[in-house]
């Protein structure tokens, strides 16, 4: 058995922005409070939100979220401003930072204790504050996963709420509000969408629902990345970049993760961006994951458009992690350590240290991985 949850309205496709108004129709909201990001007020992004609003824009106030990476402290904050504003309902608008601090809020406020005791596996006791969200980078997925992810600064990793209670009552994913990403955003939020779709697809706890939008995420993705990096103009990219990042946060919250993103996060505050941190991990747990589920990854390396057809089924497993390489020179991201600064002598300290802080997310991975494991594996990201 199985539970698959996404938001309840899901607006998709160019021009899907100008369906807000209906939605605010249909829950009236008295006070709302749109949570962003300082750029998107630059681009004029949030200014062509509000005139998407109709006569709502007369109820909205806005909240800055100030970093690109949100810890609990900054949730909290917005929280306490929904409290005592008593807003009816919360627009995150922008990246996974913001839409994160956007659902965070909502459901902080309706619990007195604040965000850090509500971390973890389905710890809410009642719904949040409604909320829509608006991505406009085509990435993270929080649109429509069932996680609020922060920084906890005395543990220095990222935790998360997991909980249904967290989906989005809404989710409008408009393209069109992507077209002023620059390649190198571009690249990384596709690459953030790429291994969500991966680990959702191989997860020890996927089923054929959530592979069915994991395994078209991959396709999407493999086809149309290369050309929204190459042009930010070409919608038709944008578009599936859009739909492809939304379908691989649906399949991906109904399934888990995996090795890629729980070692990963020793190195989201070392210095690296998510997406380089996943950039140098994920071809080396690819090509550790496919022993022993080579028809997994055969099928992951034909999703990407590799060639496969003819192939004995070891071959075609290899050609998973071949695929991934491929886009990241494409792209111009150093899958190798050594590229971002660290030395050969710092690889063992940091692989221990991952396989310390991911055991929240390792038990989803499709292999299990053992310290020598995580050595080996980071050996290999090191670079000869």
């Amino acid at each position: 058995m199985y539970d698959i949850v996404q938001p309840k309205i899901l607006c998709m496709g160019p021009g899907a922005l100008q369906s807000l108004e209906r939605i605010l129709r249909q829950m009236d909201p008295g006070r709302i409070l749109i949570v962003t990001g300082p750029n998107l007020r630059k681009a004029g992004i949030l200014e062509r939100v509000l005139g998407s609003m109709g006569s709502y824009k007369d109820r909205v106030e806005t909240f800055i979220n100030p970093v690109p990476e949100p810890d609990v402290t900054i949730v909290e904050e917005c929280a306490r401003i929904v409290r005592e504003k008593g807003y009816d309902l919360i627009v995150g608008l922008g990246g996974g930072s913001p839409m994160d601090v956007a659902k965070g809020a909502a459901v902080v406020a309706v619990h007195e204790e604040g965000m850090r005791p509500l971390l973890g596996r389905n710890l809410l006791r009642r719904k949040g504050i409604p909320t829509i969200l608006v991505p406009t980078t085509a990435g993270s997925g929080t649109e429509v996963t069932q996680a609020v992810v922060a920084y906890v600064p005395e543990e220095e990793t990222k935790k998360s709420i997991w909980d249904p209670r967290t989906m989005a009552e809404a989710a409008i994913v408009d393209p069109e509000l992507t077209l002023q990403m620059p390649p190198r955003l571009t690249a990384e939020t596709g690459l953030d969408a790429l291994v969500h779709a991966i680990e959702g697809y191989t997860s020890r706890y996927a089923n054929p629902v959530s592979r069915m939008y994991t395994r078209e995420a991959m396709r999407l993705i493999g086809r149309y990345l290369p050309r929204a990096y190459r042009d930010g103009s070409d919608l038709e990219a944008r578009e599936a970049m859009a739909r492809a990042a939304t379908l691989a946060g649906i399949g991906m919250s109904n399934s888990g993760l995996g090795a890629i993103h729980a070692l990963a996060l020793i190195l989201d505050h070392k210095g690296f961006t998510h997406c380089q941190s996943l950039a140098v991990l994920a071809p080396w747990v690819v090509r550790f994951n496919r022993l022993g589920h080579e028809e997994l990854y055969a099928r992951v390396a034909e999703a990407l458009g590799e060639k496969v057809q003819g192939l004995r089924v070891e071959e075609a497993s290899r050609k998973a992690s071949d695929a991934l390489l491929r886009l990241l020179r494409e792209m111009q991201i150093s899958p190798y350590l050594k590229d971002y600064g660290i030395r050969k002598d710092e690889v063992r300290s940091l692989a221990l240290g991952a396989h310390r802080v991911g055991q929240r997310l390792l038990p989803m991975n499709i292999r299990e991985i053992s310290e020598e494991d995580a050595l080996a594996i980071f050996g290999e990201a090191y670079g000869s």
